[in-house]
């Protein structure tokens, strides 16, 4: 009788465990499920619509997140400004509203990040890092600044990055501290040398 209460005990035991494995499990493909729905979040066509003035709709939600959308060229393109961040988020979407791919952008200036791009039936068919060939980084260039003392929120403030004369680069412009110009360095964007530095006149206009 003993050996009989035993083995059920044992039987229900491992039923409670198979049935926590099993929720766990139920659980966890939920999340992977929201979290893909999250980030293959379709573009609300009704909604944009209902609001545009023409061929844009701008708004800002609750955290003071700023969202542009509008028409471009048969697709939809929406920017994403996050407050306190010094990139957007840029997403460009197919006709149907379905996600064509999204990468982080430094203000008109350059891409940054990991580009994703997907196929209209929500399948991820291209990656590309357009950080990875800088190895003097954002970081690197942020450290610059502050050194120099630069506005990154000035009217004349402009950092963008790509090649020079052949070579990966950081190109930063800021006003002078006396007000009579502007200076420009041209900084190597795998060692970080200062390739170039030099004054330019204000841009006439």
């Amino acid at each position: 009788m003993m050996k009989y209460k035993k083995n059920n005990m044992m039987i229900k035991t491992y039923l409670i465990i198979g049935s926590l494995i099993l929720t766990l499990m139920t659980s966890c493909k939920a999340k992977k499920n929201d979290l893909k729905q999250k980030t293959m979040k379709t573009f609300d066509i009704e909604t944009f619509n209902k609001n545009k003035i023409q061929t844009e709709y701008n708004f800002i939600t609750k955290d003071s997140t700023v969202i542009e959308q509008y028409e471009s060229s048969g697709e939809y393109r929406e920017i994403i400004k996050l407050k306190n961040s010094y990139f957007h988020t840029f997403k460009k979407y197919y006709s149907n509203g379905k996600l064509k791919s999204t990468v982080e952008r430094f203000p008109n200036n350059f891409l940054a990040g990991v580009m994703k791009e997907y196929d209209q039936q929500g399948t991820l068919i291209k990656e590309t890092d357009y950080d990875k060939p800088f190895k003097f980084t954002f970081d690197d260039i942020l450290k610059f600044i502050k050194k120099r003392g630069i506005d990154m929120k000035a009217h004349d403030f402009i950092l963008s990055r790509g090649k020079i004369n052949g070579k990966l680069s950081w190109d930063i412009t800021w006003e002078k501290e006396d007000k009579t110009g502007l200076r420009r360095a041209w900084i190597d964007g795998v060692t970080g040398k200062i390739t170039k530095e030099f004054d330019e006149n204000y841009p006439e206009g």
